[in-house]
């Protein structure tokens, strides 16, 4: 079969845009009046019109042949297909919460029994209350919206875009199973992504200027429009934080699965298994600050493709489901006492492992212990709650997951370096975990081999030549879903009309405990305390999938009367 579809879903951006005008507008300006529109309002984005999405597919049962082929037992499927999907409305609330669309800014003095020209009216309705600021907004004078962290989206913003493709085989086993085994792949282009759309790089030109592309140049003082461009890309900008599509994404998986139904007359099973690799350079606009998509930002603002590509946050894998439900056949009818006490009695189960969640070892203080602003100290206190987004130097990923190696310099005082390791001391390479020990804090010396990470900080960007370290996005894993949910039911029949249904069921079975996530943040190596230990999941709390709850073993018991 063949099909083709088209989206259209229309730009609306351009309705903030067009609110931005009209709130410049007349004598309560948002901004300096004399500021152009391109400054002081959102910008505008063309309609996307060209969403036209193909799709082909095949089905294929030969009825000749013998065992190979099954004489009609065998199915053999396959298509193709490439579809849409704009952008979600997170990302234009974001943008209307952020300058240009909204000033941010404190007053002082307008709290709650400060003077009386600045206290919440009484009736606080909103013309009342935009009367009694507006003189306060108007007292810090004339403002530019480029001063206060901008968020915006790309100017050719439009739908993502993913091709994805199928080949499977299925055989008939016996009449009532089936065994299907399919090669499933999709490639996704176009995706949303975060990104600082004006990076602050004076410092890496001066220091790594190798690391800057040919043609970026830091902003001189003579031309920025104000002191918050200075040594930014652009001269006519601040701090801006914008949405692009920019992302792209593989996925490859060998998927097989095996079904019966009413399997010797008493068994249901569905059980499957996914092989799969999925990689790309992000995998949402945000950051979750464990595992999957720990930090939404590019570690390197002037390389937010390459230097990002790696295993996504949503690569599991490995995943293996089992669901059975098993009736048993004797006295279905249940006639008599005995058929009441013995029929009527099921079992079912559903079984989960898989694969744990990817993370990205995040060097939470890096900007501190480094010889210069390589990461935006402006951008991420505007958009990052002051979290750098750099990554550690690889040392060896046969050592233990939690293993980081600091250089002594950067770790404790020259003396101590001195002291321990000679005239060269800042230089040696010592043990984070050894110096986190709450208990017994040591000085240890270790090598590159002894330790998976190694600190970024200002020695070890001389020592690999970059502020960047090439630990990958999402090279680290947390703990892997072992999850079994079980019930036994008993149904009694009355008569033809009413009946009886006693279920007991178990969450979490085996008792296994799920843990929520992993502390990405390399600084806690060695600590080994809840919520605050580098790639322990076992420090942070557990839960059953999908709910808030505990992931202890948990049971259930209920009946339902039905008449």
């Amino acid at each position: 079969n063949l099909g083709v579809t088209y989206s259209y879903y229309g730009s609306p951006y351009n309705q903030l845009h067009d609110l931005g005008v009209i709130q410049q507008q007349g004598k309560n300006a948002l901004w300096d009046p004399k500021l152009p529109s391109s400054v002081t309002a959102p910008i505008t984005v063309a309609s996307f019109k060209k969403a036209i999405g193909p799709s082909i597919g095949f089905a294929y049962s030969p009825q000749w042949g013998g065992f190979l082929t099954g004489q009609g037992k065998t199915t053999i499927r396959g298509g193709y297909r490439l579809s849409y999907d704009p952008s979600f409305y997170n990302i234009i609330l974001n943008n209307y919460g952020s300058a240009p669309s909204t000033l941010q800014a404190v007053l002082a003095g307008t709290l709650i029994g400060g003077p009386a020209a600045t206290q919440i009216p009484a009736v606080p309705t909103g013309p009342n209350t935009r009367a009694a600021l507006i003189p306060l907004v108007s007292s810090l004078g004339p403002l530019d919206p480029r001063d206060l962290g901008e968020t915006t989206v790309s100017p050719n913003l439009r739908p993502d875009q993913v091709s994805s493709w199928s080949l499977g085989l299925e055989r008939e086993i016996t009449k009532n199973s089936a065994l299907e085994v399919r090669y499933v792949g999709n490639h996704a282009s176009q995706l949303f992504q975060t990104v600082n759309a004006n990076p602050f790089i004076g410092d890496l030109a001066k220091q790594f200027p190798s690391l800057v592309p040919a043609g970026d140049t830091p902003c001189p003082a003579a031309n920025a429009f104000d002191a918050n461009a200075i040594g930014r890309l652009n001269c006519n900008q601040g701090i801006v934080l914008s949405r692009n599509n920019s992302g792209f994404s593989n996925y490859n998986a060998l998927q097989t699965e095996f079904r019966a139904n009413n399997l010797f007359h008493q068994l249901t099973l569905r059980t499957a298994y996914t092989f799969s690799k999925t990689l790309d350079n992000v995998s949402e606009i945000f950051g979750t600050g464990g595992a999957g998509t720990t930090f939404a930002i590019s570690q390197n603002p002037l390389d937010i493709s390459r230097g990002e590509y790696s295993f996504s946050g949503l690569d599991i894998p490995h995943n293996f489901t089992v669901t059975v439900v098993e009736e048993l056949p004797i006295f279905k009818e249940q006639h008599g006492f005995l058929g009441h006490v013995l029929g009527g009695w099921a079992m079912s189960g559903s079984y989960v492992w898989e694969s744990g969640q990817a993370f990205t070892p995040q060097m939470i203080t890096a900007g501190a212990t480094q010889s210069g602003d390589f990461f935006d100290s402006g951008f991420i206190n505007q958009f990052n709650n002051a979290q750098d987004p750099a990554r550690p130097f690889l040392g060896n990923l046969s050592a233990p997951v939690d293993s980081v190696g600091i250089f002594c310099g950067d770790a404790a005082t020259h003396t101590t370096c001195v002291n321990n390791f000679g005239a060269t001391g800042d230089n040696q390479l010592i043990s984070l975990n050894a110096l986190n020990n709450s208990k017994n804090p040591q000085v240890v010396a270790v090598t590159n081999k002894q330790v998976r990470y190694i600190a970024n900080t200002g020695i070890a960007d001389t020592v690999f030549g970059t502020p960047f370290g090439n630990a990958p996005r999402n090279i680290g894993r947390d703990a892997p879903l072992n999850f079994l949910n079980a019930s036994v039911t008993k149904h009694v029949k009355f008569n033809e009309r009413a009946s009886f249904e006693f279920r007991f069921t178990a969450l979490n079975a085996l008792n296994h405990a799920n843990f929520a996530t992993v502390t990405p943040f390399v600084e806690s190596a060695g600590t080994n305390t809840f919520g605050n230990a580098f790639a322990l999941p076992r420090f942070t709390g557990d839960s059953i999938p999908g709910s808030n709850l505990a992931a202890s073993r948990r049971f259930y018991v209920g009946g339902v009367l039905r008449f």
